[in-house]
């Protein structure tokens, strides 16, 4: 049956985080053990009512039609005015797109830079859906990796500059970053911008995580730095702030000349977001000062109460995140990060995600999502100290 497929397709592996997530829901099932899954980078909390609400209204305003393939106009602007107000930026509507999340911006920028055997430096270690969708396109990736040293993730920054040459396609950063929680600093920014310029190449910045900082009230950004001719694009998505992931919905911020590109894109993908979602995100954005405060406070307890046990067990060697929401840390011992993901879920019911899936550098370490109540954290917490402390 599968020999007349797409023999590309057919050979891609799955992620590791859906392995070890597929693992402990059969185990779940096999064994009537409840496994507490903390392998997947999304919260607890449901979306606001305030979104909610805007959403419920649109429906019954019949806001249910084919509608704008880069977004309603009002979303635009709103979008726009938001992107002005937090990171003191000049964009217009035309700046940005309307995707279904951030994951299917990026797969449209993928599509509309990448082709067979382009180059694309990236820093790792990386989510894996970023390294999947440059693969699908026959991309040659080139990482440059982080260390941990001295409890912080250190950047190579001259091996990041020295690998990007007029051969390379694209650059891909992101920060703050998943898994890390690390955060490139303004001035590497400026001097990668610069460097990008001279070699020509794209710059694709994923800032999804920009209003969950710990200690600023929001990141840089690129486009702090940006003139209106570079190659830059910011990706953007309503899930992580706004406790919205199962929506799909986010934004993508480039130059205007690329909207009608990829409004052709999204015609032949997803024919756009729907319009009652699209009003959900109007009033996320419009509130999103009120909203944001309450996930970060939620978000910097749980974190406090997470690292200040795990700083103290003997196996375990980890950097205080100061963004996103994830305990990634390296583990003593361990070689194949995939197999004891899966011994920790029988021995403690407790499912992390395997470092190896985000990249040959994560390997030996394993990722926590502490997006939860406190409750849960201190719980999976009690359960894991005796395999790793």
């Amino acid at each position: 049956m599968l020999e007349n497929l797409n023999e590309e397709i057919i050979s891609f592996k799955e992620t590791a985080i859906m392995q070890i997530a597929n693992f402990g829901r059969k185990y779940q099932l096999e064994s009537g053990n409840y496994i507490y899954p903390a392998w997947f980078g999304e919260g607890d909390t449901s979306t606001s009512n305030l979104i909610n609400n805007k959403t419920i209204e649109a429906l019954n305003q019949g806001k249910t039609f084919y509608t704008y393939q880069n977004g309603i106009p009002q979303l635009r602007s709103e979008v726009s005015k938001y992107m002005n107000e937090v990171f003191n930026v000049n964009t217009k509507p035309e700046h940005h797109s309307v995707v279904t999340g951030g994951m299917m911006g990026l797969r449209l920028i993928c599509d509309l830079i990448i082709s067979d055997g382009d180059e694309v430096v990236m820093v790792g270690p990386v989510w894996p859906n970023i390294r999947s969708s440059v693969l699908l396109k026959k991309g040659n990736i080139k990482e440059v990796s982080l260390r941990l040293k001295d409890s912080q993730w250190i950047l190579d920054f001259e091996k990041l500059l020295n690998t990007i040459t007029h051969k390379t396609k694209m650059v891909f950063v992101n920060s703050p970053g998943n898994p890390t929680g690390w955060v490139m600093s303004k001035k590497q920014q400026v001097i990668l911008l610069n460097h990008v310029r001279e070699m020509g190449c794209w710059l694709i910045s994923d800032e999804v995580y920009h209003q969950i900082m710990f200690n600023d009230d929001v990141s840089p950004s690129f486009l702090q730095l940006s003139r209106p001719t570079d190659k830059l694009i910011v990706i953007n998505s309503a899930s992580k702030s706004f406790n919205m992931t199962g929506w799909r919905i986010g934004w993508i911020t480039h130059p205007e000349e690329l909207g009608p590109h990829i409004a052709k894109l999204v015609q032949i993908t997803t024919t756009g977001v729907p319009e009652f979602l699209q009003n959900g995100l109007i009033s996320a954005l419009q509130n999103y000062k009120l909203l944001t405060k309450e996930v970060r406070q939620n978000l910097k307890k749980s974190r406090d109460i997470m690292f200040q046990r795990l700083v103290e067990w003997k196996r375990v060697e980890c950097s205080v995140p100061e963004a996103a929401f994830y305990a990634f840390f390296k583990v003593k011992d361990i070689k194949d990060s995939l197999e004891f993901a899966k011994k920790l879920i029988i021995d403690t019911n407790v499912g992390v995600a395997p470092g190896i899936a985000f990249g040959h550098s994560g390997e030996g370490h394993l990722r926590i999502c502490f997006a939860a109540k406190h409750s849960f954290i201190n719980e999976i917490m009690d359960r894991l100290e005796p395999a790793l402390n």
